[in-house]
């Protein structure tokens, strides 16, 4: 039986598969259908929160993303 691997941004299950925690700011682009500065200006309002990796870049939680992106008027 393999052993689940905690990784920086999520988890690899047993069978697997990559469930990872984190969006990148590619990835909350295509969700929002906006773009990279728009993406980094909600980073910088604190919209959302947001992990700075220095050598990677931002990763936006998803739980937290997808709290924020419901309480958004339509």
């Amino acid at each position: 039986m393999q052993m689940n691997q905690v990784l920086a941004v999520g988890t690899v299950t047993e069978s697997g598969k990559d469930e990872r925690r984190c969006y990148t700011v590619e990835e909350v682009m295509k969700i929002l259908g906006i773009g990279r500065k728009a993406v980094y200006a909600l980073i910088r309002r604190k919209e959302f929160p947001a992990i700075c990796i220095h050598s990677v870049g931002y990763r936006i939680p998803k739980e937290s993303f997808h709290a924020w992106m419901f309480q958004q008027e339509v």
